[in-house]
């Protein structure tokens, strides 16, 4: 091969996607063919960069999807602020916090689904060609009709609404993609049919709700939802695995990419949170009180984000989903809780930076039962100051879930760190203060007086107080505070 004048073949890269075929027979991670000859030291370097490079491929492409959950999670975030807060953050909401927070946790939850069943697909199987892409296309274009749709669900003026018929729709379809990939893949056959089978009490709750409204809608959506979770923990006992193929390994495939994908989707989370605090310039213009609100809001995030992401600090561990079926199933309600508990929590706190010195309700009550004629401003003020006292005792409520959640799930791990491995080798000590802080926080609401921003002051105060507990105890055995 003729080089030309100043080209460098050492810094040359290659394509990772080299196709032979644009249809494929279907494989799972697990069935992928192995290399059939031994490789020569520069090949098998190739081979390990052309992984890598794919790895790095698929990463890009996850995260363009993700960019489809982030528009239906703020979506349907601000609907939740909307109706428990209203348009204007002014406390005239249509529900209460409590009915907003329980149609949103329903929502959530579809969202969440949606989003599980696609990152499973894409986690079992490895076949990239037309057909799968065709169908991660048709996933994200029913992704993006059902965020349209999805604050409509409880829209009490329709008799139906379309975002059940999209989440069928996905339903189905992820479905039939199996039944065509089982012709090929002969071990999910069984699988198939016994997921056909629970699915069967699952579909009546859907199309009944399809025709409900209000408390109903919401209680029969409630139920298939959870319907659906429990046959997928059933899915995984071993009672069901006897009625499954031996060669069959049901949803292990490629288990550390779906773990990093269910945590990417935390970032999601907290990335709203985030998001809410610059999205319409709601601490105001120059430096206010709210300013100061909304920096204590970010440290929480940033407190969050490390003890999520940190866990118990163990060097070495297995994780849940690698051990028992019931831990895996645990790691996943946990994070089912933290993650709607995250998403709540960030609502309320826009709600709350943009009230920073509004505080008590006993102060509107006591000056209106003074009066024997109430104004509508008055009117106005009392709402609004109970909108602020119900929206702390829900900051302390999901904050407290947060916190629980997150070391819980962390604690389905198992350690392999040795004695002498860290400077405080107990992981229960290392968490300690995140379980003391929990009923701190609750207690917190209790106060009628203290404003907005003392109140977020607090909370942030107590999370950042746990940090230097915990780098010092995460610290190497043979480590200190300077370094000589």
């Amino acid at each position: 091969m003729t080089v030309r004048r100043g080209t460098n073949l050492e810094a040359a890269e290659a394509n990772p996607f080299a196709h032979n075929y644009l249809l494929r027979r279907p494989q799972t991670h697990e069935l992928q063919p192995a290399a059939a000859r031994i490789l020569s030291p520069l090949e098998a370097a190739e081979e390990k960069n052309r992984v890598r490079d794919l790895a790095i491929e698929r990463r890009r492409f996850e995260l363009f999807i993700d960019l489809i959950w982030v528009g239906i999670i703020g979506n349907i975030a601000e609907n939740f602020s909307e109706v428990a807060f209203g348009q204007d953050g002014d406390g005239r909401g249509e529900e209460s916090i409590g009915q907003a927070a329980w149609h949103f946790i329903i929502l959530f939850l579809m969202a969440w689904r949606f989003w599980s069943y696609l990152q499973e697909f894409m986690s079992k199987y490895a076949t990239n060609d037309m057909v799968e892409r065709a169908f991660v296309v048709w996933a994200l274009i029913l992704a993006m009709l059902f965020g349209n749709n999805a604050p409509y669900l409880f829209d009490p003026h329709g008799p139906r609404n379309y975002a059940i018929y999209i989440y069928l729709i996905w339903r189905g379809s992820v479905l039939l993609i199996e039944l065509y990939y089982s012709f090929f893949i002969h071990h999910i056959r069984r699988r198939m049919m016994v997921q056909g089978i629970f699915i069967c009490p699952v579909l009546p709750l859907w199309l009944v709700a399809m025709y409900c409204k209000g408390d109903v809608r919401a209680g029969l959506a409630f139920a298939a939802i959870n319907l659906e979770f429990y046959a997928q923990v059933l899915m995984d006992t071993p009672l069901a695995s006897r009625l499954l193929d031996k060669q069959d390994p049901g949803n292990r495939q490629d288990s550390d990419h779906w773990t990093e994908r269910v945590r990417d989707f935390y970032i999601i989370i907290l990335g709203e949170g985030v998001l809410s605090l610059i999205r319409g310039s709601p601490l105001g213009k120059g430096i206010s009180p709210r300013t100061s609100s909304g920096v204590v809001a970010l440290l929480a995030y940033y407190v969050l984000n490390g003890f999520y992401f940190n866990g118990d600090q163990s060097r070495r561990y297995i994780h849940a989903v690698r051990r028992t079926y019931w831990r895996k199933n645990l790691w996943q309600f946990f994070h089912h809780v933290l993650f709607a508990s995250t998403l709540i929590l960030s609502i309320t706190f826009v709600f709350l930076v943009q009230h920073p010195r509004d505080n008590s309700v006993w102060r509107h009550e006591e000056a209106l039962a003074e009066r024997e004629a109430e104004t509508e401003g008055e009117d106005a003020a009392l709402r609004l100051a109970i909108a602020i006292y119900a929206a702390r005792w829900t900051v302390s409520f999901n904050l407290a879930l947060i916190l629980l959640c997150q070391t819980l799930a962390t604690l389905m791990h198992r350690s392999l760190d040795p004695p002498r491995t860290l400077k405080v080798n107990n992981r229960y000590l290392r968490v300690l203060p995140r379980i003391l802080l929990i009923p701190i926080v609750i207690c917190l609401a209790i106060d009628r007086t203290m404003n907005s921003l003392t109140f977020l002051g607090i909370i942030s105060g107590l999370l950042l107080a746990c940090l230097p507990w915990e780098w010092w105890a995460s610290l190497e055995h043979d480590g200190g505070v300077f370094e000589r």
